[in-house]
């Protein structure tokens, strides 16, 4: 048992060895441990503080947007905080003033800055696409909003298809293409049967380029 206990004691086990021969190359690469140690809480940091920093640009643009009623400060919200939910907001909000105010070609530069940005989504893809086709229709340029409203139809609306038929037929009447015109709202007719968009006027207005 002694010279068991002896050779035991002459002999390190594996982890004394482990142990060893770790002090042995801390000691000699310390300062290149230290870089990485260093560089590692640095990223760490800059993980949480890129996520707190989204975080507090969100608030702000929030706020922004909230607090904004005029098309001056909806335009501020929009182009201060590029990219946010907020700025997309506050952009399409600014193009429907726009348009609601006749100002329909500020209202089409709005849009068509909105299609061209990143990041938005499908459902404000097709807001922006039917706000551009209408403002461009209240210019006279028919010619270049059917198209648009055509897209969105072969597409599929995340919103509803039977008021883009009636844009599309009062567009083509508009152009002198009233046969064009009427094969819409009879589509419209045909395809959606119960839509509460084929009012009274709608059914008279089939009726007069039937004849």
């Amino acid at each position: 048992m002694v010279r068991s206990f002896r050779k035991e004691i002459k002999e390190p086990d594996s982890f004394h060895v482990y142990a060893e021969k770790a002090t042995i190359f801390y000691e000699s690469n310390s300062k290149a441990i230290l870089v990485v140690s260093l560089a590692f809480l640095i990223s760490l940091g800059g993980l949480f503080g890129y996520r707190a920093w989204k975080k507090h640009l969100s608030d702000r643009s929030n706020i922004a947007l909230a607090i904004a009623q005029t098309g001056e400060a909806l335009r501020r919200a929009a182009d201060t905080y590029p990219g946010t939910r907020a700025s997309i907001i506050a952009r399409l909000r600014l193009a429907m003033l726009l348009r609601k105010q006749g100002t329909h070609k500020d209202s089409e530069k709005e849009y068509r800055r909105l299609l061209d940005s990143d990041g938005i989504s499908e459902m404000d893809r097709e807001l922006a696409l039917r706000g551009l086709a209408g403002t461009l229709s209240l210019q006279g340029k028919c010619a270049k909003s059917i198209p648009i409203w055509r897209k969105i139809l072969n597409r599929g609306s995340l919103l509803t298809a039977e008021d883009l038929y009636i844009s599309v037929g009062n567009c083509l009447e508009e152009i002198g293409k009233k046969t064009d015109a009427l094969k819409e709202f009879e589509d419209l007719v045909q395809k959606h049967p119960g839509s509460p968009f084929i009012t009274g006027q709608i059914r008279a207005q089939i009726k007069s380029l039937k004849e």
